[in-house]
């Protein structure tokens, strides 16, 4: 089976470099022009479309469900990260104490917890939840479609490739993006991270980070 993770559009939070998480920010116009662009130049074969609940993932999984006559399913497990007291915030907009607490998560994120938010830990199981349910919807032979959210497909490729889980936080997953991996003799093997071709190729932007 191929579980092929897609990364979001561009949301107006994207581009202003703030912490979202679980706030549920719509797509820019940037991000809806991806969801055309990603729909166009999707060439894999699928068989479900799996999404977050939140808006940025749902509005961005329709042009590609649509195009293959398919209705996505939401799993909540799918959601990002919930970085708390940060959500809204650019690092400029910290005080003294969010900026070295956030300075320290960035260093330690395995250990570090944003205040109020959720631990890596906890995300761990939830990823690993989310992906034991999608796949034990698919057939031996199938393929799903993922739309969710950068953090999430960081702590998946991480969990399913057996890598240290401070992996995650070096991994950049830009918006729109595919990372594809495949189920093979029991173990499961990375074949894209981060391919942007389908947007460059539609001749859009990539968008924020």
């Amino acid at each position: 089976m191929k579980l092929i993770f897609i990364r979001h559009g561009e949301t107006l939070w994207n581009r202003e470099f703030r912490m979202q998480g679980v706030s549920d920010v719509a797509l820019s116009d940037v991000g809806v022009a991806q969801s055309v662009a990603l729909a166009r130049g999707f060439k894999w074969q699928i068989d479900k479309v799996f999404t977050s609940p939140l808006d940025r993932a749902v509005s961005f999984a329709e042009p590609l469900a649509a195009r293959r006559k398919m209705t996505p399913e939401i799993i909540p497990e799918l959601r990002e990260m919930s970085f708390g007291r940060w959500e809204g915030l650019r690092y400029a907009d910290m005080d003294d104490e969010m900026k070295k607490g956030f300075e320290e998560w960035c260093v330690d994120p395995v250990n570090v917890c944003p205040p109020e938010g959720e631990a890596a830990a906890d995300m761990g199981d939830r990823v690993r939840a989310a992906v034991d349910k999608i796949s034990q919807t698919l057939g031996e032979d199938e393929t799903a479609a993922v739309v969710t959210h950068g953090g999430l497909i960081r702590v998946a490729v991480t969990l399913l490739m057996e890598l240290p889980p401070v992996t995650a936080a070096r991994m950049q997953i830009e918006t729109g993006s595919l990372t594809v991996l495949e189920y093979v003799a029991g173990y499961w093997r990375l074949v894209k991270l981060n391919d942007t071709c389908h947007l460059q190729e539609n001749g859009e932007e990539k968008g924020g980070l």
